[in-house]
């Protein structure tokens, strides 16, 4: 399993690697022009859903994930793991910004920010936090349908965000792409951060 990961891991990376210098070194393609007939609608509910990826709420909800560690017997492992494995996406993302350096589009709406736009941040981190999550709740109960439902509704928030992106114009479809990418990459870390330290935590009770 883990050396599968790995592998997974790897084909991501280049992956995302290829598609950011695809989109700093050559034209606009038709797939991010029409992403901009996203763009201008449903503001209110984008701003809900995009601010909702601020790193304010993050922190929140990191010290939140937390407490659930410390308050839930066994758990704390795993919660730790998923805090660290959020932090290092968000500063995986904030360099990759830096190094491909890709203008955002010109029109927005409701907000306006001064990072660059390849790779989407708020679709990394999305992926990675609520990823980890529904991962959690996997491992952690037997099937039932609250269980399904929810990691239903985190799976539709991640989406939710990386829409409210297209809506409000702050991205393009490929920066998303870029961004779910990058996501994918720490969600398989963390899962098998998760799996080993939760393994330990197993294997001494």
């Amino acid at each position: 399993m883990l050396m599968r990961r790995l592998l997974a891991v790897v084909l991501l990376l280049l992956a995302y690697l290829a598609l950011g210098l695809t989109v700093t070194r050559f034209p606009i393609a038709e797939l991010d022009r029409g992403g901009q007939l996203f763009a201008g609608h449903s503001v209110g509910l984008a701003l809900f859903f995009t601010t909702s990826g601020a790193f304010v709420v993050y922190a929140i909800l990191c010290a939140l994930t937390l407490l659930v560690g410390v308050l839930r017997r066994g758990w704390f492992p795993s919660t730790l793991a998923m805090v660290g494995t959020f932090l290092c996406a968000w500063f995986s993302s904030d360099l990759f910004k830096e190094l491909f350096r890709r203008a955002r589009p010109e029109h927005w709406y409701g907000l306006h920010e001064t990072s660059f736009a390849y790779s989407s941040g708020h679709a990394t981190l999305s992926l990675v936090f609520y990823g980890l999550w529904a991962y959690l709740l996997w491992r952690s109960f037997p099937p039932a349908p609250w269980r399904t439902a929810l990691i239903a509704l985190l799976a539709c928030w991640v989406i939710a965000i990386g829409w409210s992106r297209l809506a409000l114009g702050a991205h393009y479809p490929t920066d998303l792409l870029g961004g779910y990418l990058l996501g994918a990459i720490w969600l398989l870390l963390g899962m098998s951060a998760i799996d080993r330290l939760a393994g330990r935590q197993e294997a001494a009770t």
